[in-house]
């Protein structure tokens, strides 16, 4: 098992996400990851990452070139931005949805999500290998904002 990383997770390539600057008023930022590595079925995509105080109000994921494979999205384990191969994902915002059709996290997982100090990492597992192949894609548009 290994973690992979995204555009936004990776050393210094890593991009500056929006963060709310009023309690109460949401940043909502759309993520791209382009499959340039192949992903296993055991690893871990650390895709986002969701800023300190801040819970999660939306989400939606979909995926370009993905087939029938699914997809688990969560929260994991450990420190953002770790290599480490003990960390877990989580399933708290999808739990193996269809990547070739557009999924919403329902308002239940969302409202179970609590809020930390520490800025925590979002990570997706896949159902099935995912070749190496710049037409595949997975999108995650995702909204957050502190206060609550």
């Amino acid at each position: 098992m290994a973690i992979k990383k995204s555009n936004v997770t990776t050393g210094m390539a890593r991009m500056q996400l929006p963060s709310p600057v009023a309690a109460y008023a949401p940043a909502t930022m759309i993520l791209t990851h382009v499959c340039c590595e192949a992903v296993a079925t055991a690893d871990i995509l650390e895709l986002a990452v969701l800023p300190p105080y801040c819970r999660v109000i939306s989400a939606e994921l979909i995926g370009e070139g993905t087939g029938a494979t699914t997809f688990t999205v969560g929260l994991m384990s450990g420190e953002f931005g770790s290599t480490d191969p003990a960390r877990t994902s989580g399933n708290e915002l999808f739990s193996a949805v269809a990547g070739n059709a557009l999924q919403t996290a329902s308002l239940v997982s969302l409202a179970a999500l609590g809020k930390t100090d520490a800025a925590r990492s979002i990570g997706v597992r896949a159902s099935a290998a995912i070749a190496a192949n710049p037409a595949t894609k997975l999108h995650l548009r995702i909204s957050y904002a502190t206060g609550f």
